[in-house]
């Protein structure tokens, strides 16, 4: 099965016929995986890092995160990335977020469409450039569940100086709920104690209808009120007025 399927892209390939990203990055891991159906791999590779420039200027230790990415196919996958920087076709990262506007253009391009809830982590070097996408969704129309353990796991591997969270709402309305601000103020907590930047949580409900918390300022009370040592002085307190 799996070798009438890699005849079939070989002669797309060969005939120029339209590849997709996935497409191009599941023929180049045809030599990784000889027996293997490609597919899932290019595909979990482009949603985890965005792009095939994504993908091939990751390092190492992210590459290998992805499920079914061993040591030796992230090896290949940066060789690959190498030769592509040293012949001049590397382009670097995901993507460059300057300001806000950046951000919500990219936020645009990743929502616009999606009929499930989805939140995305982007991970964010000191210039900007997006390194890591890190999408969670359980493909509820309502809510979306993830794990402080996954996205603590992700801000201790990559080691990050920023991050944007974005998630959409599919009511029509961008307005924050509670459970909005639950998540922002929890988001901000771990960013406090892995020492990294909350840069944003933008809200996505259509291209017109966008929420930001910096730009409406709530993110700034969230950050006062909620770091590593504000919290540890809290339960202090609280822990002098028992023994009293």
């Amino acid at each position: 099965m799996h070798e009438g399927h890699r005849r079939r892209m070989y002669a797309k390939l060969k005939n120029d016929d339209g590849l997709h990203d996935h497409e191009v990055l599941e023929i180049l891991l045809f030599n990784a995986f000889p027996r293997v159906n490609t597919n899932p791999v290019a595909h979990a590779l482009i949603n985890t890092f965005g792009s095939l420039a994504g993908v091939f200027s990751a390092d190492v230790e992210s590459l290998v995160t992805v499920d079914g990415v061993g040591e030796n196919v992230a090896l290949y996958i940066k060789i690959v990335g190498e030769c592509m920087k040293r012949t001049s076709v590397h382009s670097a990262g995901i993507a460059v977020l300057r300001n806000h506007s950046d951000f919500a253009d990219f936020v645009k391009a990743r929502f616009r469409g999606k009929t499930a809830e989805i939140i995305e982590m982007y991970i964010l070097g000191k210039n900007g450039r997006v390194k890591r996408i890190c999408p969670f969704t359980n493909d509820d129309l309502n809510k979306v569940d993830v794990n402080a353990d996954d996205i603590m796991a992700v801000m201790a591997a990559e080691k990050p100086y920023g991050i944007f969270v974005a998630h959409n709402h599919l009511s029509g309305s961008s307005r924050p709920s509670e459970r909005d601000d639950r998540f922002t103020a929890e988001i901000q907590l771990m960013c406090s104690i892995n020492n990294i930047n909350l840069l944003d949580h933008m809200i996505y409900s259509s291209d017109e209808n966008i929420f930001s918390y910096y730009l409406s300022g709530r993110l700034v009370d969230i950050t006062k009120g909620i770091t590593f040592n504000a919290v540890v002085e809290e339960l202090m307190s609280k822990i002098n007025l028992s023994k009293r």
